[in-house]
């Protein structure tokens, strides 16, 4: 049972939690998920870094976390902090809404604009979006909501110019393995331009492209320091170029019966998700 899953009504999840017995039976693990924002870098008024800069420090992630009750850690950054690149010294954007108006007016929008977020409509995500939606109402930028089906907000990212913001709780992004790559070339990169594709932001650094070509030639065991010292500057420069908003990193909450015993790790492995059914046991009768 995996108590993290949108199915799960937050009332059952405290329950669970607050319960002495119950809780020894539900393991708890970091993610290599991010769950952001994506900023459509080709549209007005997104195109201007200085605005994308200032959606960045509007946004109170810590509350956004309690809407989820805390089964996340707020974001940062691109990458989670699992993954091999992940900078623990980097800070981001401070949630700091008078800077985020002084940005909009530098930027030629004293009283904000008009924008639309797209969400996937499965609980969480519309809370989540209601929440994104209030954040960015205080600095002046008034959102139209668009909590619509996965597919319908996918279809909606893959087109240029459709959808200005896009909420990828529900749909992106858990790593489909280990390296700080993965977050890059099918999300971020030139590569990954064009219809269809999960590039929502249309962003595209040809520079950063080539940064994170060579980092790729770094496959030698003993180079690993320094790939990943590499990706630490790839993902610091795209979070100058602001593509996206990082709202938080998962936290999994796996639930097993008393009589399922194994080491608490497998009921929580980033990687292979579920579990490692061939790794567990039964426990007595």
């Amino acid at each position: 049972m995996d108590i993290l899953g949108d199915g799960i009504p937050p009332a059952d999840f405290v329950k669970v939690m607050g319960d002495s017995k119950l809780n020894k039976l539900v393991a708890v693990g970091d993610q290599l998920q991010t769950g952001y924002v994506t900023i459509n870098t080709q549209v007005e008024p997104f195109n201007d870094v200085r605005v994308r800069r200032a959606l960045n420090m509007a946004i109170d992630k810590s509350r956004i976390v309690r809407i989820i009750n805390n089964r996340a850690v707020p974001a940062n950054q691109i990458l989670p902090p699992l993954m091999p690149g992940y900078d623990k010294d980097y800070k981001g954007y401070a949630f700091d809404r008078e800077q985020a108006k002084k940005l909009l007016a530098e930027a030629g929008y004293p009283g904000g604009f008009r924008t639309t977020l797209y969400a996937n409509n499965t609980d969480p995500n519309p809370r989540i979006a209601q929440a994104i939606q209030q954040d960015l109402a205080a600095i002046g930028v008034k959102v139209e909501l668009k909590t619509q089906a996965q597919s319908t907000v996918i279809e909606a990212g893959g087109q240029k110019s459709q959808a200005p913001l896009i909420w990828s709780g529900g749909m992106a992004w858990i790593a489909d393995y280990p390296d700080a790559n993965n977050f890059y070339w099918p999300i971020l990169s030139c590569a990954a331009l064009g219809p269809g594709t999960w590039n929502w932001a249309w962003y595209c650094n040809r520079d950063v492209e080539k940064m994170v070509t060579d980092a790729d030639a770094l496959v030698q065991s003993g180079q690993a320091a320094a790939r990943a010292a590499r990706f630490r500057q790839i993902y610091r420069k795209i979070m100058d170029d602001a593509p996206w908003i990082p709202i938080f990193h998962e936290r999994r909450y796996t639930m097993h019966s008393a009589r399922l015993g194994g080491v608490a790790g497998i009921f929580v492995d980033p990687i292979h998700i579920p579990v490692h059914y061939d790794e567990v046991q039964v426990l007595g009768k």
